[in-house]
């Protein structure tokens, strides 16, 4: 068996707790979330000094359901305090040799395949 989160990870109250239940409860899990750590959020936020509106993350600062900004580098390290092992990822970038190497930069998405220790 195996549960899926698929883009709902940033919203949620207590994702560190939803994660932790997510792999007691299936075999392996599924998690799929918006890099916030893209190059392309990066520059807007330098350049414009406001939170970066784009085409995966639509919504002014101000209505964003988004309360859980989350970079690839932040989902990894909280997988491994949290003793979830990742057995897949996958990054969505429009060149993808640059999210295969610097995910944390270049990729738009990531979807992880994580069970537990």
């Amino acid at each position: 068996d195996a549960v899926i989160i698929a883009y709902s990870l940033q919203v949620l109250q207590r994702p560190h707790t939803v994660l932790d239940r997510i792999v007691s409860i299936g075999n392996e899990a599924i998690v799929t979330f918006p890099n916030f750590g893209h190059w392309r959020a990066r520059l807007s936020l330098l350049f414009s000094g406001r939170m970066p509106k784009t085409k995966a993350l639509p919504y002014s600062w101000f209505e964003t359901p988004n309360i859980h900004f989350c970079t690839v580098a932040d989902f990894e390290t909280l997988c491994k305090n949290l003793n979830i092992v990742v057995v897949e990822r996958r990054m969505s970038s429009s060149v993808w040799l640059l999210g295969k190497v610097w995910p944390n930069l270049f990729a738009k998405s990531a979807s992880y395949r994580i069970t537990r220790r």
